[in-house]
């Protein structure tokens, strides 16, 4: 994931579905997480 940081936007996907596409800041932000590794966990560990 550390690539993902450099990246102008990034898609992450859960069961098949995009669960957060925006740009890695905005994704951090919006999911108040520290790192894109942070926030991959926050969101594979989600029951959405």
């Amino acid at each position: 994931m550390d690539e993902a940081e450099y990246c102008d936007r990034v898609s992450i996907m859960k069961e098949g579905k995009i669960e957060a596409l925006d740009t890695p800041g905005n994704l951090k932000l919006n999911y108040g997480a520290k790192s894109m590794d942070d926030l991959f966990y926050k969101l594979a560990k989600s029951n959405k």
